[in-house]
């Protein structure tokens, strides 16, 4: 199964929704649901995870997304013929009923998103496109984790990555073009905000 080009926003979590049925969809479903090389639909759910409330506000998990996202991003990076991820985090999975509750607090909001979104500026959404994202997609899985000392900015990240699947998805260049923005303003906000001596004590 993949996402649809038409209304792609409401389209992945629908399809999420659907997948967990009464139950959790867990991050091997995820894979299996839209297909183990559907870099666009797969990080643009995941970003929504990091952004749509209550999902953003659950400790920790920024953290997790990142990390997935990062094993995801890079294998793409390097070509991979099969997406391999560990099997702790193949079964990390959240209530679909967690899904619901944030399809219905944003739903008006996806659904004049989605408005906006067409095929456009195709150039911006080719194979190098495709590349350079997944290097940007990469470099903000890792911002997630030193954002989240910083109160709301882990959504940055988070808006950025979904912007990319978003592009991806509806091959909207223009959509694209803002994920690169919005990557640029995660770094700056990462460099300005983060207290690096707190990350320091991590170690």
């Amino acid at each position: 199964m993949t996402a649809s080009p038409s209304d792609p926003l409401e389209n992945v979590l629908e399809t999420a929704i659907e997948e967990g049925g009464d139950g959790d969809v867990s991050v091997g479903d995820l894979l299996d649901m839209f297909g183990q090389r559907s870099f666009g639909p797969i990080i643009t759910l995941l970003g929504l995870l990091v952004v749509v409330p209550p999902l953003g506000g659950i400790p920790g998990l920024p953290a997790v997304v990142g990390l997935i996202i990062l094993l995801f991003s890079l294998q793409i990076l390097f070509g991979a013929s099969h997406i391999w991820m560990p099997s702790f985090i193949q079964n990390q999975s959240i209530e679909t009923e967690k899904l619901e509750q944030a399809e219905d607090r944003v739903k008006p909001w996806l659904k004049r998103v989605d408005r906006m979104i067409t095929e456009r500026l195709a150039w911006a959404t080719g194979k190098t496109a495709t590349y350079l994202a997944a290097i940007a997609v990469s470099l903000l899985a890792l911002l997630m984790i030193p954002l989240e000392l910083v109160p709301f900015a882990v959504s940055v990240p988070g808006i950025a990555i979904t912007l990319f699947g978003l592009g991806l998805v509806a091959r909207d260049g223009a959509v694209m073009l803002a994920g690169f923005a919005a990557t640029t303003a995660a770094l700056a906000i990462t460099l300005l905000f983060v207290p690096w001596d707190k990350v320091a004590a991590w170690f």
